[in-house]
């Protein structure tokens, strides 16, 4: 009997653990296209401070003169404080100057890269001294 529950008590750790696993996998920016895109005076309709990833919604045109609202993806809100970046950085109506990496199938969804505000400010999703190969924009 005290077989049977030690054996029992082992195949429910053992299924935890493997169907847990996943909970530790992360997405890489495959979805993003590694050319940088920037949004001249977007307008920011939304922030939200939350993790795994915080988000940006702005409205601007692109180079073509399109515009769209997008949704950017940054960070996690650890991360991103140790950035400068905080739960009161921005809120709508705020214009910013902001580069992206855009998806690669056009929808208006991409990775943040950098952002200028209307003070001159700019702040980062990535720190500058981290290995090249690691950073979203490095091209072989």
């Amino acid at each position: 009997m005290k077989t049977v529950k030690v054996l029992s008590f082992a195949m429910v750790v053992v299924g935890c653990l493997a169907t847990g696993r996943s909970l530790f996998a992360h997405h890489g920016d495959a979805a993003y296209s590694a050319e940088v895109m920037e949004l001249k005076g977007a307008v920011v309709t939304a922030y939200s401070w939350m993790n795994p990833h915080s988000l940006i919604k702005v409205r601007g045109a692109d180079a073509k003169g399109q515009t769209r609202e997008w949704t950017l993806e940054m960070g996690s809100t650890p991360s991103m404080e140790l950035l400068g970046f905080s739960r009161s950085t921005m809120k709508p109506g705020d214009v910013i100057d902001v580069w992206l990496y855009p998806t690669k199938n056009g929808t208006p969804v991409a990775r943040m890269n950098k952002i200028r505000f209307a003070d001159g400010t700019q702040l980062v999703d990535m720190d500058p001294t981290e290995p090249r190969p690691a950073r979203a924009d490095y091209k072989e």
